[in-house]
């Protein structure tokens, strides 16, 4: 009924105003009539063929014309929230993942799609508190290495990351295994959850890199500060393995190729309209080509 009283207002007369509504004239003039027996006062009178504002509703109006234009915001964010175009979503990147990747090619081009929305996308260096706060609801959907998913969430493979042996500084000189094989045995450290697991050691060894473990059961955000101290080697993804470089390391692909499996998870009890659109998004063509371009 105020949307009636406010295009009456704007268009000056009840044909007008039922034109710009959408509605019969009858219907416009049974909205104004139960506005005003509702509030008790007469909100028009009639001056030769135009209707014009009494003081009451001079005064009534401009209340009126904000709830019309809130009453349209609320009705625009729910069908953007049915829509999966708006609302928010909370996305945890683990350490390991390549943040660079992520934000830019995934999350801001979906966002970016999408003004009404709001993305919080936060790093989480332990994957095992992301999983948790998953299945506690707390967090909409997470990035973790595809060794770190767990069978009772659901899955979507991302992307794919190359696993390199990262070198302290000490050894950034090095730029292949036959050096490195040639500088005697390589002191590593290993995470609690190593990267590549026992199939990336097999890889060492094909090169004929004969590992001594000096470090293990360590954090694996801890690495590149390990490697970078001087303490070993580790085998981290890629994107890890920057930090060390930056400071005098190198970082060698294994040999023979490995990555490491970024892989989206979330729970299929309840799945909110906008993760159900950023799902949608991973399976077309243009994120199709970025997944598998590999990281930048």
């Amino acid at each position: 009924m105020l949307e009636c009283l406010v295009a009456i207002a704007d268009e000056q007369g009840l044909g007008n105003a039922a034109r710009a509504l959408g509605v019969s004239q009858p219907t416009v003039s049974s909205a104004l009539k139960n506005l005003e027996a509702e509030l008790g006062i007469t909100l028009f009178h009639r001056t030769g063929n135009a209707l014009v504002l009494t003081p009451e509703g001079a005064a009534v109006l401009p209340p009126a014309r904000q709830a019309v234009l809130d009453h349209r915001v609320v009705e625009r964010l729910i069908e953007g929230l049915r829509e999966g175009r708006s609302g928010p979503m909370t996305l945890a990147v683990t350490v390991g993942v390549s943040y660079g990747l992520v934000m830019p090619d995934l999350a801001l081009s979906f966002a970016a799609s999408r003004p009404e929305a709001r993305i919080d996308v936060v790093p989480i260096t332990d994957p095992a508190e992301a999983i948790d706060a998953l299945r506690a609801g707390t967090i909409e959907t997470a990035i973790v290495l595809d060794a770190d998913a767990p069978d009772d969430l659901e899955s979507e493979w991302l992307f794919d990351q190359v696993l390199v042996l990262a070198l302290p500084p000490a050894l950034g000189h090095i730029e292949s295994f036959e050096e490195l094989v040639a500088a005697g045995p390589l002191r590593m450290a290993t995470s609690a959850r190593t990267v590549g697991g026992d199939e990336a050691f097999v890889a060492l060894q094909s090169v004929h890199v004969q590992p001594v473990i000096v470090l293990s059961g360590i954090p694996l955000v801890a690495l590149p500060g390990l490697v970078t101290g001087g303490v070993g080697a580790a085998v981290m993804t890629e994107p890890m393995s920057r930090s060390v470089v930056a400071a005098g390391g190198r970082a060698l692909p294994l040999q023979p190729a490995m990555v490491a499996r970024a892989t989206l998870v979330y729970s299929a009890v309840y799945i909110p309209p906008l993760l159900a659109s950023f799902l949608e998004q991973l399976h077309g063509d243009d994120v199709e080509a970025v997944r598998r371009s590999g990281p930048v």
